[in-house]
């Protein structure tokens, strides 16, 4: 036993002189570059500039500046371009802000900080520096912040305050769904027009560009919001604010479909419209109503992607109304855990997409979903029956794996598109 504990006391011993020597050796490198001068200047929506000036007293290989926005979990990063005469550096590295890849949208919390390499194989690490990225196309931003929300807009403080009190009042209404996920403020950026505003948000098709004005857009990892301002700006700060809150409680998963984001979306809207409602009457009526389990992503088609919008809310007021909040909490929890909808859905309700499908189908009055086959799906069970057949009403449990691969595969390509972006903004 005595022998245990000299061993141990030794040990801590020499964890404790090993960490002041790091400790030591850090602080003497420091040292090495002094007069130390960070600065970023932005031309939006073009480029970000980092700038960094300094005396060092050893020959500089390399500086490479790190980054993040919000609230991503990794770094990008790029080297700079430096030249070093005598003690005296000076570097610049200059990141575009839009690529195919993707776009850092105004009010983002960009942390940064600078590894510095010398000839010796030794390096340093600069302390962080913070800033928030803004649309330079404008120079009279205010702010109005408050624990939960931060507003930059111009002109115009009623509406922020007004905003700001309604979007705290959504933060109560959806805690039973999504929890304490308010780490950080969600920030709100408010343009007074669409000329002003189409610039900072990312485009999507050209048919949808034509007939359907983006009123706003969220930027999950940078936990921003773009709204344009006027009389819809409410719901759809909400809206677009829900987006956010419903990534944090998933963990940001790829699994995440897009029927569900959308539905709690609206769900969440404070200023709901009845446009949806009337293309929901209208594809039921039509037989234009896609499987959830193509809603992965929305039509094309204006019109039928309105339609998917009100299916989407339709569906997940059905989920709440039918099992309440604290099931639909536990869906996304299940999602966060890495579970694909159909094991999540029937781990929360019992039964799988094809299930819910059908059940929500028979709730609205809709046909009910055929698969390929011709082939009803049961909506009790998620099992496909023949098509002259009643629905069973049997007890008896299906198998919730019967679109397992289809969704592996489609987490799969989410998977390998992400990373492809974190390339892009790494180059």
């Amino acid at each position: 036993m005595l022998k245990n504990k000299v061993i141990y006391l030794l040990l801590f011993l020499l964890f404790i002189n090993n960490q002041e020597y790091l400790f030591s050796q850090q602080m003497d490198q420091s040292e090495v570059v002094k007069n130390q001068k960070f600065s970023v200047s932005v031309d939006f929506p073009e480029t970000i500039n980092f700038h960094f000036e300094g005396e060092s007293t050893k020959k500089i290989e390399d500086i490479k500046v790190e980054f993040k926005t919000g609230d991503r979990k990794t770094l990008q990063y790029s080297y700079m371009d430096f030249a070093q005469k005598d003690l005296n550096v000076v570097g610049d590295m200059e990141f575009r802000i839009s690529t195919q890849g993707g776009l850092i949208p105004p009010g983002s919390k960009i942390t940064w900080n600078l590894v510095i390499y010398f000839d010796d194989n030794t390096k340093i690490i600069t302390p962080d520096q913070n800033f928030v990225l803004m649309d330079t196309r404008f120079d009279d931003w205010e702010l109005y912040e408050d624990r939960s929300v931060n507003i930059y807009y111009r002109y115009s403080r009623t509406r922020a305050e007004r905003l700001s009190e309604e979007c705290n009042e959504l933060l109560q209404e959806m805690f039973p769904i999504v929890g304490d996920v308010i780490d950080d403020p969600i920030t709100i950026v408010l343009y007074n027009n669409y000329s002003e505003m189409i610039g900072a948000i990312r485009s999507k098709s050209k048919t949808s560009n034509r007939k359907l004005i983006t009123a706003g857009q969220a930027f999950d990892e940078a936990s921003v919001v773009l709204v344009l301002a006027g009389r819809n700006d409410i719901g759809t700060s909400t809206h677009e604010m829900m987006h956010i809150l419903v990534g944090r409680a998933t963990d940001g998963s790829v699994l995440l479909p897009l029927w569900l984001n959308e539905g709690l979306a609206e769900y969440a809207n404070r200023d709901k419209t009845v446009t949806y409602d009337h293309y929901l009457d209208w594809g039921i009526g039509t037989n234009n109503l896609k499987p959830l389990k193509q809603l992965i992503v929305f039509p094309g088609d204006p019109n039928l992607t309105l339609v998917s919008y009100g299916q989407s809310r339709s569906v997940v007021n059905y989920l709440i109304d039918s099992f309440g909040k604290q099931k639909m909490e536990l869906l996304l929890l299940n999602l966060s855990d890495g579970q694909i909808i159909d094991d999540a859905l029937f781990n929360t309700y019992g039964f799988n997409l094809d299930g819910l499908d059908n059940n929500w189908r028979e709730f609205v009055g809709a046909n009910p979903y055929y698969n390929k086959e011709g082939k009803i799906i049961d909506s009790k069970e998620g099992k496909i029956i023949d098509s002259n057949q009643e629905l069973s009403n049997s007890s008896d449990k299906g198998s919730c794996r019967s679109n397992g691969l289809l969704y592996i595969l489609v987490s799969l390509f989410f998977i390998y598109f992400r990373g492809f972006v974190n390339s892009i903004y790494s180059s």
